[in-house]
């Protein structure tokens, strides 16, 4: 991704599957470019992540993956936020409390 991209959020909609975010990635370089982030509807139920965070979780994804990608290797236009992810995630912000 060239640092003059810009990662702007949509929105998201209700699936069976989950709630999918979408988002459009807008740099010089390239045509305008829409992905889409899934989180799956287990995920809020069980809590691995709230749904104000959601967002911003897919977010951070996607800027990762788009500082990996290269003209051999350019991304997929869907993924799905992984269960390694949602762990990695609580982990950064809501860590185990220590007892005494």
């Amino acid at each position: 991704m060239s640092r003059s991209a810009i990662i702007q959020y949509i929105g998201f909609q209700l699936k069976p599957r989950g709630r999918d975010y979408s988002y459009r990635v807008v740099d010089m370089t390239n045509e305008p470019r829409e992905f889409i982030l899934t989180i799956s509807n287990q995920a809020f139920v069980e809590r691995h992540v709230p749904y104000q965070d959601a967002a911003g979780l897919c977010y951070q994804k996607l800027q990762r993956e788009l500082s990996a990608e290269t003209a051999e290797h350019p991304l997929q236009r869907h993924f799905t936020i992984s269960d390694q992810e949602l762990d990695e995630y609580r982990a950064r912000t809501r860590p185990e409390k220590r007892r005494r």
